[in-house]
């Protein structure tokens, strides 16, 4: 084997290890909400909403930062708000401001705006499950 292709071997695997290395680190990610938000908001509302990711490590609770997280609401009649990126305001702990749309507020979507390459790469979010009340 030429030397030229051990080194092509050794790139590719490297970036097929950093590419991967994000995807374990989001595994246990969990959102908790901290403003809790009214389910019956009128459309238009501005509303600020911060919140909380974390995830436990060797039984400790941890928090898990990154950027291009967002924050994402839809309504009754599947009227949603488009995706609104986050402020990291501390150590995992994040703050938005969201319009809500019409039909209130049914569902909270809390994720990480990563890449999926198979092949081609493509833009995925990624959803972190929501913990505690999220709702007033």
């Amino acid at each position: 084997m030429s030397r030229r292709v051990v080194a092509y071997v050794i790139v590719t695997a490297a970036a097929a290890a950093l590419v991967a290395a994000p995807t374990f680190a989001k595994e246990g990610v969990v959102a908790r909400v901290l403003t809790p938000i009214e389910r019956d908001a009128q459309a238009g509302t501005k509303l600020t909403v911060v919140w909380t990711l974390s995830s436990v490590e060797g039984g400790k609770r941890r928090p898990f930062g990154a950027g291009g997280v967002f924050i994402r609401l839809f309504g009754a009649d599947g009227a949603r708000s488009p995706r609104v990126y986050a402020s990291q305001i501390g150590s995992g702990r994040y703050r938005a401001q969201v319009r809500v749309h019409r039909g209130g507020v049914q569902r909270v979507v809390i994720g990480l705006m990563s890449m999926r390459c198979a092949g081609s790469c493509r833009p995925a979010p990624r959803l972190f499950p929501l913990v505690g009340a999220v709702f007033r």
